[in-house]
């Protein structure tokens, strides 16, 4: 019995030093500052890298990821949950939108499975995406308008929670005291950004700062406190106790997507329980690699002009096709008339003319029936009775005479015989001792007005045998 107690005594024991010396690792690295990165206590996984002194999180291979996390845990208790950490970044765009990156504190450093290339910034996937389980807090820096994150542009900032969908997130741009406005700044441009992330366990609110560190490079010490803008992008009250668990760790997380991108962290200093110590801006080295120009980004209507090229063109080229198909078909079968024929043929109308003339053949446009068909009456809307003349004369006549001629016709043969002039008048008009009077086109009937429908019925019925011409018809009923 007393051997049992023994090693029951023994395990606690070394239950108790593991537990107390976890206790004491962690409360060593609560703080620290890196510059160069080679030497730091870091874990790494995917693509990241410190082998040249920055940290290198992601490269320019397309659809990979890069963790980056401080070994040693950070215990938060309710007593302790704020924080302080700044970090210099530099990010360079080659092509299009990529994924980003963020600052990360989550349970465990291995995130290789929970996030994917081209979904998460790294740290989620579609599958654990919005879970409480996940604890994370993370601050992203995305180059890459996510619909289903419902991301406002492809260049903002955001504070996520369990959750690729930030609980808050705005335009990256900084405060800029002299101009007293925020001024836009390009987060995949390649310039060096300082980023100031503060939780303040008390207030229990989590602010975040940005700037562009001043170039060129400083020779002296400048620290980074000394441009720290006085109003913060974003500011946001969390409960992190209801998100951490007892210890957590941070870290940084980068995905390049479809579009590859260089992401590196020049500097970054780190305090749990107090403010980061100020990183001295003349320490800071620039990215060791041959830096490439970034591609300018694509307009955010470039998706609408290439939807708009890809339908367009191609109906522009059917319409083409088929108005040289029309042109064809009426060239095929388009009426070919000789010399001889254009000089002599009579005047044609097409059936829109007669249409509008007779006003869409009216019955009371109606003069009568014959052999033919039914006769209408209608108005060619022409201000030029000279338009009238046989076109078969070639111009080889007085216009004068022509339109006094065209005019005493059609005063002969109006529809009253009350109306038509008498030989005596005729004679007058052509001798030009009496002027011709105007006449209108309702009483320009062609002797043919008062036919009656019940008349031009009685006249087809009884006389369908018969040969007779329209002035027998003028001559048999009223004419003279």
């Amino acid at each position: 019995m007393a051997g049992v107690l023994v090693s029951m005594c023994f395990c606690f024991w070394i239950i108790l030093c593991i537990h107390v010396t976890s206790l004491v690792l962690a409360q060593e690295g609560d703080q620290f500052v890196y510059y160069n990165f080679s030497k730091a206590d870091l874990h790494i996984d995917g693509i990241a890298t410190t082998r040249d002194g920055p940290l290198h999180l992601t490269n320019k291979t397309a659809r990979r990821t890069g963790h980056a996390f401080h070994k040693l845990p950070m215990n938060f208790t309710d007593s302790s949950y704020s924080f302080s950490t700044e970090f210099i970044v530099a990010i360079f765009q080659y092509q299009g939108d990529n994924q980003g990156m963020a600052f990360v504190v989550s349970p465990t450093t291995d995130l290789r499975y929970g996030g994917t290339e081209t979904y998460g910034l790294g740290l989620f996937n579609k599958t654990n995406d919005g879970k409480s389980e996940n604890h994370i807090l993370a601050v992203e820096l995305d180059t890459n308008q996510n619909p289903e994150a419902f991301d406002e542009s492809s260049n903002h900032v955001g504070i996520d929670i369990n959750s690729i969908a930030s609980v808050e997130s705005a335009n990256a741009s900084y405060f800029n005291a002299t101009e007293g406005k925020n001024k836009t700044m390009l987060l995949g441009s390649g310039n060096h950004i300082l980023i100031w992330i503060e939780y303040d366990g008390s207030e229990k609110l989590l602010n975040v700062t940005l700037a562009p560190v001043p170039t060129p490079k400083p020779v002296s010490a400048l620290m980074s406190s000394s441009i720290k803008p006085s109003v913060p992008l974003l500011s946001r009250s969390i409960n992190l106790s209801a998100i951490f668990n007892e210890t957590m760790v941070v870290g940084f997380s980068g995905s390049t997507g479809i579009f590859s991108s260089d992401q590196f962290i020049l500097g970054w200093s780190f305090k749990k329980g107090g403010k980061a110590e100020s990183l001295d801006l003349s320490k800071i080295s620039d990215p060791a690699f041959q830096r490439s120009p970034p591609i300018s980004r694509p307009s955010s209507l470039a998706p609408l002009f290439l939807a708009i090229y890809l339908f367009a063109i191609p109906g522009i080229i059917f319409v083409v096709l088929g108005v040289i198909w029309y042109i064809c078909k009426r060239k095929k079968y388009a009426e070919v008339l000789e010399q001889w024929e254009q000089e002599y043929i009579p005047q044609r109308y097409s059936f829109k003319k007669l249409y509008k003339a007779t006003k869409g053949f009216k019955e009371s446009q109606l003069l009568g029936a014959g052999g033919f068909g039914k006769v209408y009456k209608g108005e060619l809307r022409s201000d030029n009775l000279m338009q009238t003349v046989d076109s078969k004369l070639e111009g080889n006549f007085d216009a004068g005479e022509a339109e006094l001629l065209l005019k005493l016709g059609m005063l002969c043969s109006q529809s009253s015989p009350e109306d038509r002039p008498s030989m005596r008048q005729i004679v007058h008009y052509l001798e030009g001792i009496a002027s011709i009077p105007d006449i209108s086109f309702v009483k320009a009937g062609f002797g043919m007005s008062n036919i009656s429908k019940e008349t031009v019925t009685e006249m087809t019925a009884t006389s369908s045998s018969a040969n007779f011409s329209f002035e027998d018809v003028t001559v048999l009923f009223g004419g003279r």
